[in-house]
């Protein structure tokens, strides 16, 4: 299916809109006691992971739906998902860092769940090896699949050793109603960006040898 030149140009407009409204929910929200205005940072990078970690889960389940059925629809929207979402972890893992150094005046690299991070952005490298150097549909749907089963397996193992136990939950509605705008927000944004990105994909048809 193609979408017609005037609704990939309003969908642009609506993804636009969302990521501004992300952007304001981030700048408005009001400084807290420990972190003071540090926390726009901090709430943004968790809410972007969430919708990170969303990404991936979606290019693993439609992957999985493609092996099951053959459908190239299927493929281009796991895709889709899986060019959203691998460097869109990369960006998480450096929005982390900067905040712990900010936050805690330090990177402690011994930290569990930035290790995890680091595991999963090398997952995510070979997924796209995998997508790009063997051209191979079957075996990028797998990786997809594995990719996703990797991430919430890394994500779930990770101790807390200086990262906050669940913030945001622990936190008033002041924190809390802009996290969660912040996530509805990206996530339809990246959603309809995804919409973009498998249209223009089914749009070629290319033909994978093998596949």
């Amino acid at each position: 299916m193609t979408l017609a030149p005037a609704v990939k140009r309003a969908l642009f407009g609506v993804i636009a809109a969302l990521l501004a409204v992300v952007a304001y929910l981030t700048l408005t929200m009001p400084p807290v006691l420990q972190l003071g205005t540090l926390v726009r940072l901090v709430i943004f990078h968790g809410a972007s992971t969430w919708v990170n970690m969303g990404l991936f889960t979606l290019a693993g389940v439609t992957a999985l739906a493609f092996l099951a059925t053959r459908s190239d629809a299927l493929y281009s929207w796991a895709s889709a998902f899986r060019y959203l979402a691998v460097p869109l972890w990369v960006v998480n893992t450096g929005l982390g860092m900067v905040s712990s150094r900010l936050a805690w005046n330090s990177v402690n690299l011994a930290e569990p769940r930035l290790q995890a991070s680091f595991w999963i952005m090398l997952a995510a490298g070979l997924v796209l090896a995998v997508d790009f150097g063997l051209g191979r549909k079957r075996l990028t749907a797998l990786a997809d699949v594995l990719m996703a089963g990797a991430l919430w397996a890394l994500i779930l193992g990770a101790r807390n050793f200086v990262h906050p136990d669940n913030p945001v939950m622990n936190s008033g509605p002041e924190i809390q109603l802009p996290f969660f705008g912040i996530v509805g927000a990206y996530a339809v944004g990246m959603l309809l960006a995804a919409a973009l990105i498998a249209t223009s994909r089914s749009a070629e048809e290319v033909a994978v040898p093998g596949d």
